[in-house]
């Protein structure tokens, strides 16, 4: 009995470690570390990766006019439509505050385009608290092979791509060029 209470606890905590209390996604160091190795295991074996970053158009407004509940209801949703829209095989990360990371292993540029507009549609359909509307999302899409299999050149061309999507107006997608 108390091998099992300890191995509870050790569950426990190792979940509280790696999980984003909010959402329940991976947080930012478990997501980078997990698409780290699963970016390298495909590199070696000559498969690529995608990765999109998700950024919630106007967050700051809505927190501003209906409050942090608000806020984190909008987060959750778009966790939701998130977890809903991938394969068990993908990696989701709150990267920080309304910014999301999602690892596509195999997946191609146009298959992420997919699943980012997935996302977006499932969120726009969510049941949301009466008198709020979810945001809309920009998302940035870039592949291993442009960031030389790296997680963190990765993310900084879905960043750009980001930046990119949000001033051609937001509420798109936009995939990284070399």
């Amino acid at each position: 009995m108390t091998t099992l209470s300890n191995e509870q606890l050790i569950n426990g905590l190792n979940e509280r470690a790696t999980r984003d209390g909010l959402t329940g996604l991976l947080n930012r160091t478990a997501f980078m570390e997990l698409a780290d190795q699963e970016i390298h295991r495909l590199h070696t074996s000559g498969s690529v990766s995608t990765l999109i970053l998700a950024d919630l158009d106007h967050f700051k407004a809505l927190n501003d006019s209906h409050g942090h509940a608000a806020g984190d209801a909008a987060i959750q949703a778009f966790a939701a439509a998130c977890q809903e829209s991938v394969r068990h095989t993908d990696l989701i990360g709150r990267y920080g505050g309304e910014e999301f990371t999602i690892l596509l292993p195999g997946a191609s540029l146009e298959s992420a385009g997919i699943v980012a507009s997935e996302i977006s549609r499932r969120l726009a359909a969510a049941k949301s608290p009466e008198g709020i509307t979810y945001p809309t999302v920009s998302y940035g899409i870039a592949p291993s092979s442009i960031a030389g299999a790296e997680v963190a050149h990765m993310i900084v061309a879905a960043d750009k791509a980001l930046y990119e999507a949000k001033s051609l107006g937001r509420n798109r997608a936009v995939c990284a060029t070399p």
